[in-house]
């Protein structure tokens, strides 16, 4: 029996039950634990849901700055049960599951009179449909009662501005699946450097800065307090270009990094590599310019997150770029990775003239601009078409 044929008998559920969130990593484990084995992944699953950026609703900050809204922050899990199915025994009517990560975001749209306002943005993740039902319509089902369980909090908002301008993205690793569900695909090229060492020698040996500075896990708290000031300007600066579209990203956020930091380190040690207990997550040239990454143990590579620059002229910005990215590819090389990759709004490589010749010179098409394994994509907010839509800082940084 499908889904779509026997709706009385689907429940959809918010949940908070570990046994029940443990199964579920348990049961999908297979589809995404890479290197680890599938006892491994859930311990990894359960090590970043308790994450400051998955329980940020229990943090006083954001419970004093956002005292109507913090606690639909940090990570939410759903599941869909059908209950005609028989009853052998705990979770045995779950059909399909699926997590959200809600972070604060900002947003500029026609309705705001040129201010910036919060937006709440929930990234959906880990959607799952257990083995024996698949092919049922039950995914399509929970991600349908999925957008009305967020549509009917940001119709419940009155003045709550960050719930009002309520945003649902997510990553689709399955193409278009989506779309038909309300998406908006809004893919962005990946660049995959291979030729680590001709990259350096043709591009990174221009400059030198002795008295910048590597960071661990922690210590650079106040570098991204700066992303703050660049992802306003270019949100006003799009406004100004776009009048009539609503235009949102995520607000930068250390924890969001530390997120990325704890897989990194789970990761690495499972993996068998000797990382150290010294692992480093970025750096910092002495103007405050720096780069944070991810050693992606599973892929091979290592992955920009993030990259700022405070020069504003584009000589300026590339002198910049090739010292930051020359630490990039020494870290790299430093544990035997093989690929550096960034995605093209974090560094849109047309942008940098150089860059892109000595791209276009060593890499093929094929590498310099690859299908992105994770398809970004937004359901429009109420009021919107997804022509309407614009996404900044839709890179790596944001996801989930």
């Amino acid at each position: 029996m499908t889904a779509s044929s026997n709706k009385d008998s689907l429940v959809f559920e918010c949940y908070n039950d570990p046994e029940l969130k443990r199964w579920t990593h348990l049961a999908n484990a297979n589809a995404w634990k890479g290197l680890l084995t599938v006892e491994e992944y859930a311990e990894r699953e359960q090590l970043l849901g308790s994450s400051e950026i998955s329980h940020k609703n229990k943090s006083s900050g954001a419970i004093a700055k956002y005292p109507k809204s913090y606690h639909w922050l940090g990570q939410k899990y759903f599941n869909l049960k059908d209950t005609s199915l028989p009853d052998n025994g705990q979770f045995s009517q779950v059909v399909c599951s699926c997590e959200t990560l809600n972070r604060i975001g900002y947003c500029i749209h026609p309705h705001s009179n040129g201010k910036i306002e919060p937006a709440l943005i929930v990234c959906i993740g880990g959607v799952f449909t257990f083995e024996n039902n698949r092919g049922k319509g039950y995914a399509k089902n929970m991600i349908t009662r999925l957008n009305e369980f967020y549509d009917n909090i940001r119709n419940k908002a009155g003045g709550v501005l960050e719930l009002k301008n309520l945003v649902i993205n997510l990553y689709s690793e399955v193409g278009e699946y989506y779309s038909a569900l309300g998406y908006k695909s809004m893919h962005v090229p990946l660049h995959r450097l291979t030729k680590l060492d001709e990259f350096a020698e043709d591009y990174c040996q221009e400059g030198s800065d002795e008295n910048g500075k590597y960071f661990g896990f922690d210590g650079y708290k106040h570098l991204v307090k700066l992303h703050d000031v660049q992802f306003k300007k270019s949100l006003l600066n799009l406004q100004k270009k776009y009048p009539e579209k609503f235009i949102f990203t995520v607000a930068p956020d250390f924890d969001i990094f530390k997120w990325f930091h704890y897989r990194d380190i789970f990761i690495g040690k499972k993996s068998g590599r000797e990382i150290g207990e010294n692992l480093s997550f970025g750096f910092a040239l002495s103007d405050n310019s720096h780069i944070i990454w991810h050693h992606n143990w599973t892929g091979d590579s290592l992955v920009i997150i993030k990259i700022y620059i405070q020069e504003e002229s584009i000589q300026g910005k590339e002198l910049k770029l090739k010292q930051l990215l020359r630490k990039a590819i020494e870290e790299t090389k430093v544990h035997g990775l093989h690929e550096l990759e960034f995605w093209n709004e974090e560094i849109p490589i047309e942008q940098y003239p150089q860059l892109f010749q000595v791209l276009t010179k060593l890499e093929s098409k094929s590498k310099i601009f690859t299908e992105n394994g994770s398809i970004s994509a937004v359901r429009p907010p109420k009021g919107y078409t997804a022509e309407q839509v614009i996404w900044d800082n839709n890179t790596k940084f944001c996801w989930f």
